[in-house]
């Protein structure tokens, strides 16, 4: 595509032309995806994050100066979404180390008295959802630990995760949704 044609297309898009904005979509995904994808190996997160770019795209193309090439614009983006997503995800790992730490304020203590099978049993369901929520694709992780570790309300999570309600709702649904299969699969082997 020809930097005439991309400029036209950006001038019909903000003119509220969707079929351009398609056309630059389809024009700059390759790309865009193998960009993310270098960086960040999971697929879902991939996908959650591409979504993310080109949605950041469209919402602040009235800011594109055309000083550089539409490309490297969106190249920028994702590369931002992407350290956005990386340094969350930075955050999460210290999380999980301070809760599987014993000498953390998060790790179970158990009492003198308590039941040595008690003691067992907890840390091993402990130890088992902290792989759970390990295992979990980046975005759903980053979701589950806002709502539930942080507390914090959808608009919260909106706003940090630059996601729209839609796509952090998915995100923590396809969270909880493999977090009660996993924990199936435990309970089915007798755990």
């Amino acid at each position: 595509m020809s930097q005439i044609e991309e400029q036209e297309l950006i001038r019909r898009t903000l003119r509220g032309d969707q079929d351009a904005f398609e056309s630059l979509y389809r024009a700059h995904f390759p790309r865009t995806w193998a960009i993310v994808a270098h960086r960040v190996w999971n697929r879902e997160d991939v996908e959650d994050l591409v979504q993310m770019t080109f949605m950041r795209a469209y919402l602040g193309l009235e800011g594109f100066r055309g000083e550089a090439a539409f490309s490297t614009w969106l190249t920028q983006i994702a590369l931002n979404v992407c350290a956005t997503h990386l340094r969350s995800r930075q955050a999460w790992r210290s999380w999980l180390n301070a809760v599987s730490d014993p000498a953390s304020e998060w790790a179970w203590e158990p009492s003198r008295a308590a039941d040595p099978e008690e003691v067992l049993y907890r840390k091993e369901c402990q130890t088992l959802v902290r792989q759970a929520v390990e295992g979990l694709p980046d975005t759903c992780r980053e979701a589950v630990w806002m709502r539930h570790i942080e507390d914090r309300s959808y608009n919260e999570m909106m706003e940090e995760l630059q996601a729209p309600m839609g796509t952090v709702k998915t995100w923590l649904y396809r969270a909880r949704r493999k977090l009660k299969e996993d924990f199936q699969q435990i309970e089915g082997i007798g755990m």
